[in-house]
């Protein structure tokens, strides 16, 4: 076992003089200081040294004797070799500063060698060692052999942890699944017997549970799916009194600052991420060792974050001899099941604390003696089997620094209970890198973020047509948890060129897409399956809290024998128009909040009505005024109140169609050529232009540019027929708007950012990610921007064109400038790993820009944004079907209901409200004819708390929410 050694290089005494007198010395002795401290006889940390003796003279009686200050202590000489005696140094030298000591050789009465030696500072450090093995499910192998692994994984540990629960305390095992889904797939389908060992093993400490459920792209989920990411650890603890307080974020460089709020809200006081360290991570590494309370949008929140490097020491440093033999190897039999080697304290921590705890002790930012890091063998890895037999004998052997297996939480809280009141508050969003990963499958990608929202939508329509009626909750939280599995952040094989396992990982993935949307109609179905007739009437619903007027499409199989639509409530008849897709369009004017109305279909032809102008590559509605080039395609101008809205003087106009081949500069991107311009929708409702076109890494290029009567926004519907290739390439639209130095704010899950001056300076600033909208304005006007299929985004220039790993690449953004021009990264095959290389086929891409006069207003935008996304929902019901809404929202327009579920077999409901607002807002909540028994404000998770809210008021924080639970 070797130790690092400082060597000190001072003259001694009779060096001097012999220098003096250009002679060699015949005898002197040199010094080396270890870091490490180990224990004296009086069981205090002392720090070694050694000294070595350069002469010829017997050692025989001889003594090492040390003076610091005025104490000396005496070391007679054992059998330790003249060139190494090692010698312990009184405890309290090179604690906390650079000591300074004379070192005696004692020879005999007569005779002794001096040196002056300087024992340079080294902390009493305490290593917490947090042992997990990285879920990624897939990249290494099936996801049926990953789920094996992870669930061997869980019982061998619990194995090693009964083996060695009378070890010292620190080298007693405890395994750490990293996340709850290993857990909820052994719960799920193993026996009794094993489950309920497990469970033993949870509330012994055995196996310890973190919170989210899989590691996530928390900057591409929308709200209600954090809170999912945690519903299932919030289980566990309910099941086994552990309390689960630390969400572990691994492998992905960044998290959305929306986290920050859901996780406080739950009791999560803890976030350690542990990142991949040098792919595709862009600044994130500057983040690293520097532990910071981070406070939420909302400015109350917060959650202690560390980042405590890469989570592939034992990678490096062991793992190396055994994942290559897993990887790939799809026969289960042959898959290995635990790492144990002769030798323990082989390929263990040294290296890795030798470098980095001395650099650590330097750093300006780092004054804290725990050092916290990770042991894992790679991703999907069997336990090292080794691991408390080392820390064990390491412990034995030194004082210092101690080593401690541990948890997350004991990790953290730590920090926290040592360091907390000293710990810096930072506030921002740590914008994410591997968003752009999505764009990868954009067909899917895209679709799912609708998913997600209609999924909310149908947990709402559920609590308002059956507010007492039990929730299906378990098919709800099926739903969910495929809707997690297909944000999380593992796609394909990690070779995505070897087949046929690349093909078979990537479908299963696609499963998770597919399954989700199957199961949200089946939800939705089950929702409406009571109210659902074959009859002329519509019923409209409005899941909004606030009352609706909007375009609604009725498919053509609902629709295909009328021709006209009559308010059912007035008998008259309402705007519609027959589409070239074979949809009826109305206009549904004043739907009421969490309400619905109803219309029905008639035979009659309509009523002819005035349409707006539409003319060659010109919409005009009296509104707007769209005019399209008719060399690119592009909208060259958008007048709105008789104002400008489009940056002439930019590198793309509105909805400029750029392809850009790998990591070339945007100014070499394509544009669209061939362009043919043709009327698609022309009526009293709906018209539109198609630009059709030829476009670079396509077959075709369709892009609909739409409004409608009456309304301000205009609608780009684009389609590609995309052409697979496996050369690098991204394709992006552009939006130039003509706004002076404009300010962005984009929408988050539970936050709003303002570009730069809300990220963390080592977050992403090549692409970022939006939830919903963004909206960009100066003083004078403003433009609300929606993006319904991809969440990545630039701003100012075509800046994600960044290919590899890209570790330090000079190319990544520290700052962005103030720009009126952002870009939709719309799709990529930028990865070198574990995505698809190619895709192809149609993908569509859906934006809605809204123009407006006046400064940027967070209500508006929000309610425009969320209207895009989750439109009214049209069923066709039974003549006999009444609907009166219960609940109304009242206050403050920045307020909204986010969602509303039922839980408790029917007995609850969960309401959230989300304020987009920058000062705290009251608003409340009223009922009409049916009272809840008792309205509760959740101050943990969905449990009602002691605070009743007898009134119906509830005061909602600045840019945050409110969880409110009625109880039936």
């Amino acid at each position: 076992m070797k130790s690092l050694f400082i060597t000190v290089t001072l003259l001694s005494i009779f060096s001097v003089v012999a220098l003096a007198d250009s002679k060699i010395p015949e005898e002197s002795i040199d010094c080396q200081v270890a870091r490490y401290y180990k224990y004296r006889a009086d069981k205090q940390a002392g720090r070694q040294i050694f000294v070595s003796y350069n002469g010829v003279k017997p050692l025989k009686n001889a003594y090492i004797e040390v003076v610091a200050g005025d104490r000396k202590e005496q070391t007679p000489l054992s059998t330790g070799r003249p060139d190494s005696i090692p010698v312990l140094l009184p405890a309290d030298l090179g604690v906390s500063k650079d000591d300074t000591i004379l070192v005696n050789l004692v020879l005999n009465k007569k005779n002794t060698i001096s040196k002056q030696v300087v024992v340079p500072y080294a902390r009493q450090w305490t290593v917490y060692i947090y042992p997990h093995s990285h879920v990624d499910i897939g990249y290494t192998n099936t996801q049926a052999n990953v789920e094996l692994i992870h669930k061997r994984n869980l019982e061998y540990a619990m194995e090693l942890a009964e083996k060695t629960k009378d070890y010292p305390d620190g080298a007693r095992f405890v395994w750490n699944p990293e996340v709850t889904w290993p857990i909820e797939r052994y719960l799920k389908t193993e026996s009794k017997e094993k489950c309920d060992k497990l469970i033993r093993a949870i509330k012994e400490g055995q196996i310890a549970v973190d919170a989210g459920y899989v590691s996530t792209n928390t900057s591409s989920a929308n709200d209600e799916e954090l809170f999912e990411l945690f519903n299932y650890g919030k289980k566990l603890e309910k099941l086994t009194g552990k309390k689960v307080e630390t969400m572990v974020q691994v492998d992905i460089p960044g998290v959305s600052w929306g986290v920050v709020p859901v996780a406080s809200q739950l009791g999560i006081p803890y976030c350690l991420a542990l990142f991949n360290g040098t792919d595709r991570v862009g600044l994130a590494h500057e983040i690293s060792f520097k532990p910071f309370w981070w406070q939420g949008p909302d400015g109350k929140s917060k959650v202690l974050f560390l980042q405590p490097g890469a989570y592939t020491p034992g990678a490096h440093n062991k793992g190396y001899m055994f994942w290559p033999k897993m990887a790939g190897q799809t026969d289960p039999d042959k898959l290995l099941r635990v790492v144990k080697t002769d030798n323990p304290r082989a390929h263990f921590i040294d290296p890795y604390i030798n470098q980095m705890l001395p650099e650590l002790e330097k750093a300006d930012y780092y004054p804290y003696d725990i050092f916290p890091m990770t042991w894992c063998m790679a991703d999907n890895t069997p336990i090292d089997y080794d691991l408390p037999e080392a820390v064990k004998s390491w412990n034995e052997e030194f004082a210092f620094p101690h080593l401690k297996i541990c948890t997350a939480t004991e990790m953290m809280s730590a920090f926290d209970h040592k360091y907390g009141d000293q710990l810096p508050v930072l506030k921002g969003d740590f914008t994410e890198y591997w968003t752009d990963g999505l764009g990868s499958k954009a067909t899917f990608t895209g679709h799912h973020r609708e998913v997600k929202e209609d999924l909310v939508q149908t947990e709402t329509l559920w609590s308002m047509l059956k507010p007492e009626t039990a929730a299906p909750r378990t098919a709800f939280e099926e739903a969910w948890r495929n809707v997690i599995l297909g944000t999380e952040h593992t796609w394909a094989y990690m070779n995505p060129s070897q087949q046929p396992i690349c093909d078979i990982i990537l479908n299963v993935k696609l499963d998770y897409f597919r399954n989700s949307d199957k199961m949200q109609k089946e939800l939705f179905a089950e929702t409406v399956k009571e109210i659902t007739g074959e009859s002329a009437t519509i019923s409209l619903f409005n899941t909004s809290s606030w009352t609706r007027s909007e375009v609604v499409r009725l498919p053509e199989d609902i629709s295909g024998k009328y021709a006209s639509v009559v308010d059912a409530e007035t008998g008259r008849e309402v705007t519609s128009q027959r589409l070239s897709t074979g949809e009826l369009a109305f206009w549904a004017e004043n739907v009421g909040a969490l309400g619905a109305k109803q219309y029905r279909l008639s035979t009659k032809p309509a009523k002819k009505q005035a349409s707006p102008a539409i003319k060659d590559n010109v919409l005009d509605n009296g509104l707007v005024r769209v005019v399209i080039s008719q060399e690119t395609g592009d909208v060259v101008s958008l007048l709105y109140d008789g104002e400008e809205f489009v940056d002439s003087k930019s590198m793309c106009a509105i909805n400029s169609y750029r392809y850009l081949h790998g990591n070339d500069e945007g100014s070499r991107a394509t544009k669209a050529y061939n362009i043919k311009i043709r009327v698609k929708e022309n009526g009293p409702l709906v018209n539109s232009l198609l630009v059709e076109s030829d476009a670079e890494g396509c077959n075709s290029l369709h892009r609909e540019v739409s409004v409608v009567a009456g309304q301000s926004y205009v609608s780009f519907n684009n389609v590609l027929d995309k052409i697979a290739t496996t050369d690098k390439e991204g394709v992006h639209f552009g939006f130039a708007f003509d706004l002076d130095r404009p300010v962005i704010h984009v929408d988050l899950p539970w936050g709003v950012m303002e570009v730069e001056k809300d990220q963390l300076a080592e977050g992403n600033r090549n692409w970022l990610a939006l939830q919903r909208w963004l909206n960009l304005s100066d003083n004078e006007k403003n433009v609300t921007w929606c993006s319904l299929n991809a969440c990545a985004f630039e701003v100012g220039e075509m800046s994600a064109n960044i290919l590899g790993g890209a570790f330090k690449s000079p190319e990544w953004i520290r700052k962005i400038k103030p720009s009126s021009t952002i870009y939709s990264w719309a799709l990529n095959n930028h990865w070198h790993t574990n995505f698809a290389l190619s895709q192809d086929g149609s993908i569509k891409f859906e934006y809605r820009v809204q123009p407006a006069k006046g400064a940027y207003k967070a209500a508006d935008a929000n309610r425009f944004g969320m209207e895009q996304i989750r439109p009214m929902i049209a069923v066709p019901v039974d003549q006999q079907f009444t609907y009166s809404p219960n609940m109304k929202l009242s206050g403050d327009e920045s307020v909204v209901v986010s969602m509303i579920k039922t839980i408790e077999e029917g007995k609850s409901q969960i309401v959230r409200l989300r304020s987009v607002s920058d000062n705290d807002q009251v608003v409340f909540l009223a009922w009409d004819t049916k009272k809840p028994r008792r309205v509760s404000l959740c101050k943990s998770g969905e449990k009602p708390g002691s605070e009743q809210i007898a009134d119906g008021k509830i005061r909602v924080p600045a840019m945050g929410f409110a969880t409110v639970r009625l109880d039936w």
